[in-house]
């Protein structure tokens, strides 16, 4: 072997073996299951997505293993101050709201998605459930009645209800 074909199969190597490294690196520095809460910050106080629920987060991982759905990625609204709930025209006793924080808007733009998003939250547990044209609701809030699902503006009938 001359030289050039030596040093062409040592730098072969040393890729090979930074990326078996690089690899191993984020296997091991992985951490599953584990959630960037700011997704669900009030826009107007940062980190107040800290405040959220262990419940809904641990739904929520599994709403997203259920359904392949980027869940995480399409959260609208999490955590809410009660001057952005007041701004958002959320409810006087939002499950939203600093400190519950037992609420989620999941995006969710066409009638299919909805539908995925409703059912397989049913099938996880969930209980309380507001449908609109472009999102879904979901909370953990047991203070609050169970096994309901309202559509927008608030009272409508749900155009998807999983408790029928």
């Amino acid at each position: 072997m001359n030289k050039e074909n030596q040093i062409v199969v040592g730098i072969g190597i040393a890729l090979g073996i930074a990326a078996i490294g690089f690899i191993v690196y984020r296997f091991k520095n992985r951490k599953s299951n584990q959630v960037n809460l700011h997704v669900f910050d009030s826009p107007d106080i940062k980190g107040s997505g800290n405040c959220m629920d262990k419940d809904l987060i641990k739904k929520l991982i599994k709403l997203a293993e259920i359904t392949k759905l980027p869940i995480f990625e399409m959260i609208n609204s999490g955590a809410r101050s009660a001057y952005w709930n007041t701004k958002v025209g959320g409810v006087k006793n939002s499950a939203h709201k600093i400190p519950t924080c037992k609420a989620v808007d999941i995006k969710a733009p066409t009638k299919r998605i909805r539908e995925m998003i409703v059912f397989a939250a049913k099938k996880i547990g969930f209980r309380r459930m507001g449908i609109g044209n472009t999102f879904v609701h979901l909370d953990v809030d047991d203070s609050k009645k169970q096994y309901v699902a309202w559509g927008y503006p608030s009272g409508n009938r749900p155009p998807i209800n999983p408790f029928v």
